[in-house]
């Protein structure tokens, strides 16, 4: 009951943080249409209050490895990561420069957390629909084009703890089709938060970034074999992150 509290506690005081920023920092942005740059720099400071509050109302708390192997070269990259809760989607803010999103349009009717996504105009698809693969490679890579990081997951949505499912290819296609680098991330955040609006239980969600990976070498037949690639490697880390929280607990 007392952990309930404290989920509500966290959503009501985000919600305060919310209406403020509506008010004062959307709403004149969306009128006054201002530029991506401001835009995004009011997400960043969203997705810092909800990290920050996760942490101190719910105790949810994070460890990132390997931050180093990010490329530094300022150029842009594509970041792959498994999908276990809507934490992560905030967090990849903290860790990852200037980048748009590969994200399913529905979550554009999430009340607040939508309409930030919307102001930022990532590339919003609708799996239902057999162009959604086009859309990707195309409008994907006038993201690339303006210099911006693309942040996908490959599993197409949110995956339970002890399921694994086929990556989709698309994400590999369009980088070695734009030539950009791809950085592989795992972590357990479902362990903690999975799908859905209560946290399960405070703790330590450990972020790995496991390799960058050029895509020079690779060519348009060798897109599945990447992917299998990149499915392995994600879910191996993932399975090790999970089987090591729940020794621990």
């Amino acid at each position: 009951m007392f952990w309930r509290i404290r989920v509500l506690a966290f959503y009501f005081t985000l919600s305060m943080f919310a209406v403020i920023m509506a008010v004062f920092l959307w709403l004149p942005v969306y009128f006054l249409n201002l530029g991506y740059n401001v835009r995004y720099r009011i997400a960043e400071i969203f997705s810092r209050i909800f990290i920050f509050l996760a942490k101190l109302l719910c105790g949810i708390k994070y460890q990132v490895t390997g931050i180093d192997k990010l490329p530094q070269d300022g150029k842009p990259y594509i970041v792959l990561a498994n999908h276990q809760s809507f934490w992560e989607n905030l967090f990849m803010q903290l860790i990852i420069p200037k980048h748009s999103w590969v994200l399913k349009k529905e979550l554009f009717d999430m009340p607040v957390f939508g309409w930030g996504l919307r102001m930022l105009n990532p590339v919003a698809i609708d799996r239902s629909n057999s162009r959604s693969v086009l859309q990707i490679l195309t409008e994907g890579q006038k993201k690339i084009e303006q210099g911006l990081h693309l942040i996908m997951f490959p599993e197409g949505g949110t995956v339970k703890i002890d399921r694994n499912v086929k990556f989709k290819p698309s994400a590999a296609k369009l980088a070695i089709n734009a030539n950009v680098p791809i950085v592989l991330i795992a972590h357990n955040s479902g362990v903690f938060w999975p799908k859905g609006f209560w946290f399960r239980k405070p703790g330590l969600i450990s972020i790995r970034i496991l390799e960058v990976i050029s895509t020079k070498k690779y060519q348009d037949h060798d897109v599945r074999t990447l992917t299998d690639y990149i499915e392995e490697r994600i879910n191996k880390e993932k399975e090790i992150l999970v089987r090591l929280t729940e020794t621990n607990q």
